[in-house]
């Protein structure tokens, strides 16, 4: 039961009421079906009990509400609840386009409506000032680009859906990879100067600093060797729950 005191409700639920219901809530199947396995659970952690367990030994045993309701729901063939966490990759990438196309944007719109300037004669002879605004040159599509692959690369990891998925990784393993090629020609640029100057590191620096303008492909890397690391893990889980079986 909940008990309002002023503006604030306080759950006084007993600890174990709220597990189930924490439990019930994230369970993905027909309302039978949660049914029967709430049931089901409660029968065992009535039995629990019976031998001599304490409530909280029984919770620590079964997991984190997440993780009971994730088992069932593997069992079932639930299809998985994305998580809300994976649009932060898509504001990541309205916010790249918002701050590398604005400027850009804006200097081409007022790139119209600026007038030409023309002033010619003069006391002392003919003299001409002839100035024109033209828009603004584009931008490299590399500066953006990378960012916009690593966001999407981000956005389709399986593990937002399953956190146990041993499948699904190709799309951004693929998205990352093509993010990563603009680091190519920069790592043998940066190792060439290097090598040239060795000692000389003033002469690195602009070069260093040139790097953030492709900081786009160390999030590719983050979501590549994220997406590889997560692969195996899952399929090494699986292949050792297999063997117990």
């Amino acid at each position: 039961m909940k008990w309002k005191i002023g503006n604030k409700t306080v759950d006084i639920l007993p600890p174990v009421k709220r597990y189930m219901n924490a439990i019930e809530r994230r369970l993905r199947a027909d309302r039978a079906t949660r049914a029967r396995i709430m049931t089901e659970l409660a029968g065992d952690f009535e039995s629990r009990r019976e031998a001599g367990q304490s409530d909280d030994q029984i919770m620590a045993e079964l997991g984190t509400p997440d993780e009971v309701a994730a088992q069932f729901n593997a069992a079932l063939g639930a299809p998985g609840r994305p998580s809300r966490w994976r649009w932060a990759f898509v504001a990541l990438a309205v916010l790249v386009l918002a701050v590398v196309l604005g400027p850009d944007l804006v200097n081409r719109l007022t790139a119209t409506h600026a007038a030409s300037l023309g002033i010619i004669g003069g006391a002392d002879g003919p003299t001409t000032i002839y100035v024109t605004a033209g828009p603004a040159a584009g931008i490299s599509p590399l500066v953006f680009l990378p960012w916009l692959l690593g966001c999407a690369a981000g956005f389709w990891l399986p593990t937002w859906r399953n956190p146990h998925a041993c499948k699904g990784f190709a799309p951004s393993l693929l998205l990352s990879g093509l993010g990563l090629l603009p680091l190519l020609p920069l790592a043998v640029l940066l190792t060439a100067t290097c090598m040239h100057h060795l000692g000389d590191w003033v002469s690195v620096v602009p070069i260093i600093l040139g790097l953030s303008a492709y900081c786009g492909t160390l999030l590719c890397a983050v979501v590549f060797c994220r997406a590889l690391w997560v692969r195996h893990r899952n399929r090494k889980a699986a292949g050792q729950d297999a063997e117990k079986k």
